[in-house]
């Protein structure tokens, strides 16, 4: 059902990201999305059986989908040449999960999970209305017909971003999935899954907060570098130490990798990408890691099974550091080209 899911977002991801920029609409498209959501979330409390809970949670992941990306293109838009500072905002959404991922944890595990549904109906209700007071994104140029899309497809840095972004966040889907499933396998529960959750959005907080001083002193290529060996890093020790002291521990590399990775991400498309394909230009890097959520459900599912968690986190380490080296020296070969012009 998720990979379903999954598969269809990927078109659809892209799609919501040219309609707000063809019609410089990135706020209007993003109350759309989050008022869908929360929908799908009301609609998740009314039935049990398998067919219309599998149609909920289609349009749940199609609408979903795209918010955190049309969100980004709202904030940088409106921050324009302050987009450095975009951590700084991005540190809110953390805030937000390290305060009620722990709590949450536990009133599941003493109630019931349709419990988490009416708090997030709750929680997407007062998004939706803080949506309302939300400046529209500063647009100087309009995209004048869907054919100027194919600007994108030409862009050949984007698209060795892109490629980079899949094979790095294929070993992060990968371990969203499945990290769970052998946190509990070892002893752990949803109390302190809380906890793990809870670490790995504290040590982000730091990096999104700092993150404007990180760009002033580091290359992008570092950065990148940076987070690649620290997923090697991260990955390697779930793989060797599978006990729930070193897995706790493991999570404050979350930071380095998830969290610096990320912001720098957006910040990076967005000086890649002209301004008035900003929003698509975010949706094509969610939709290619839902390319990777997908590939690494699947494939994921069958090391899991077949050969054990070790081996996909020792396989997941082995391809981050390779992704991180082979985009380090294409960055690097790309900087000694543009000096020799």
């Amino acid at each position: 059902m998720s990979s379903i899911a999954k598969s269809l977002a990927i078109i659809v991801i892209p799609i919501w990201g040219m309609i707000a920029d063809y019609f410089s609409a990135t706020k209007r498209v993003l109350q759309i999305a989050v008022f869908c959501v929360l929908l799908t979330h009301l609609a998740y409390l009314t039935t049990d059986l398998f067919w219309p809970l599998f149609f909920i949670y289609i349009i749940h992941a199609l609408c979903e989908g795209p918010i955190a990306s049309l969100n980004d293109s709202l904030l940088l838009g409106n921050l324009g040449k302050q987009a450095s500072n975009y951590g700084k905002y991005r540190a809110m959404g953390s805030l937000s999960y390290l305060l009620f991922v722990t709590p949450f944890g536990f009133i599941i595990e003493k109630t019931s999970t349709r419990t988490l549904f009416y708090f997030t109906s709750f929680f997407l209700f007062l998004s939706f209305l803080n949506t309302m007071k939300l400046p529209e994104a500063k647009q100087g140029v309009r995209v004048s017909r869907f054919a100027d899309f194919k600007v994108l497809v030409r862009n050949k840095e984007l698209l060795h971003f892109l490629i980079f972004t899949f094979f790095t966040q294929l070993t992060l889907m990968g371990h969203f999935t499945y990290f769970p499933i052998l946190f509990k396998s070892i002893g752990g529960g949803e109390t302190l899954y809380g906890v793990a959750s809870f670490i790995g959005a504290a040590s982000e907080l730091l990096i999104f907060q700092k993150s404007d001083l990180i760009f002033k002193r580091f290359k992008l290529k570092t950065i990148f570098l940076v987070s690649s060996l620290a997923f090697t890093l991260r990955w390697f020790l779930v793989a060797t130490f599978q006990v729930p002291g070193i897995l706790l521990l493991s999570q404050l590399l979350h930071s380095l990798t998830y969290g610096l990775f990320y912001v720098t991400a957006v910040n990076y498309i967005a000086s890649i990408v002209k301004e008035e394909f900003r929003a698509t230009g975010q949706n094509l890097y969610a939709s290619t890691i839902s390319i990777s959520s997908v590939i690494s459900s699947l494939i994921g599912g069958f090391i899991f099974d077949n050969l054990g968690s070790r081996t996909l986190y020792l396989l997941g380490s082995i391809i981050a550091l390779t992704a991180g080296l082979l985009y380090y020296y294409k960055m690097t070969a790309r900087e000694k080209a543009s000096l020799a012009v």
